[in-house]
């Protein structure tokens, strides 16, 4: 089995956090998607990172159905389930901090090619700031009031999402003013990070 990666893409973490999770510790191959780098176009056209490549050899790309992936291959009892009792529930917070990481990503890529200044101005940018801040405020609201999903043993899809969102925050828009405190997210990061699958996945 080979997961193909980056050091800092967060829907590579998402992959890798699952994969260790579910009793997979995969070591990453390093690869560089913006060189199109050849191992990378052969097992996805679209260049994209995480894919992983079965056993089999087959690959699967995106981090979500690598996930649907682990939960069909390495289902309960025997391996612990990302998306618990009610999945649908952590589905959808896990959809809220996606929309965050899919915004903050975009944001990173624009302005690899313009101006980032010109960028963060324009209505595209301030939009997926929006974005980034009303999702995690909703999500902060949500982990105040309600523990993101565990099951006791191990974290589910939602808490694994929103960890993933805000250090990936933390990373990219170091003291952004524009985005609100999120005192009950960085807890639940700082209390997830004590796990292998996290400290081994920070984005570096």
């Amino acid at each position: 089995m080979q997961l193909l990666a980056n050091t800092t893409s967060p829907f590579v973490r998402i992959a890798r956090v699952a994969l260790i999770e579910k009793g997979l510790d995969v070591e990453p191959t390093i690869v560089d998607p913006w060189a199109d780098d050849p191992r990378l176009r052969e097992a996805n056209a679209a260049a994209r990172v995480p894919t992983l490549i079965t056993d089999d050899g087959t690959p699967l790309p995106e981090s979500l159905l690598i996930v649907m992936w682990l939960e069909r291959e390495r289902p309960p009892p025997d391996y612990p389930s990302l998306l618990g009792d009610d999945a649908t529930a952590t589905l959808s917070r896990a959809g809220m901090a996606l929309g965050v990481i899919d915004a903050a990503v975009h944001t990173i890529i624009t302005r690899k090619s313009t101006a980032p200044v010109l960028f963060d101005d324009t209505p595209v940018g301030l939009r997926r700031r929006r974005t980034m801040a009303e999702g995690m405020g909703r999500l902060e609201d949500i982990a105040g009031r309600v523990p993101l999903g565990t099951d006791g043993t191990v974290p589910m899809l939602d808490a694994i999402c929103a960890v993933v969102a805000i250090d990936y925050l933390r990373f990219r828009f170091t003291d952004a003013p524009w985005m609100p405190a999120l005192p009950a997210l960085d807890a639940l990061s700082q209390r997830l990070r004590k796990r292998p699958s996290f400290e081994k996945t920070s984005p570096r």
